[in-house]
């Protein structure tokens, strides 16, 4: 029985380069929507505050707290990450 051409294309892997998904992608998508409502806030922040040492305050704090969130994200993933070469037996992301 002959194969349509549509099905010798799924039946082949694809020539080219690939690159495995990064363990990474959820504090990357974490960190660009930190980074947009980084700049809606700062957009509006004259509308949020009067007081430009007040909006100062807001600024540097939403950095702050940002930053933190992203710190405690990668940690936890290069954490899951160690731990999960630990039980394979991988040492320093040897495959």
């Amino acid at each position: 029985m002959a194969q349509s051409e549509g099905d010798a294309s799924l039946s082949r892997q694809k020539k080219g380069f690939t690159v495995p998904a990064s363990p990474f992608n959820a504090v990357k998508v974490d960190l660009a929507l930190l980074i947009i409502v980084g700049g809606v806030l700062w957009l509006i922040h004259d509308r949020l505050v009067e007081d430009p040492f007040g909006q100062f305050l807001l600024l540097a704090g939403y950095g702050a707290a940002a930053m933190g969130w992203i710190v405690i994200k990668t940690r936890r993933v290069a954490k899951r990450l160690a731990a999960s070469a630990d039980e394979h037996g991988l040492k320093n992301g040897e495959k």
